[in-house]
């Protein structure tokens, strides 16, 4: 079974778990409103 680690959004500052590899892990945003937010600044 896949573990799961935790990481910190580089957006709103919120742990969260994911895969390692996955697109949450690697973007380092928690959700896609804090994705879309960082990468407009």
């Amino acid at each position: 079974m896949p573990a799961f680690d935790t990481y910190t959004c580089n957006e709103c500052g919120t742990a969260f778990k994911a895969m390692a590899g996955a697109n949450a892990a690697e973007s380092g945003y928690c959700s896609p409103v804090c994705e879309r937010a960082g990468k407009e600044r």
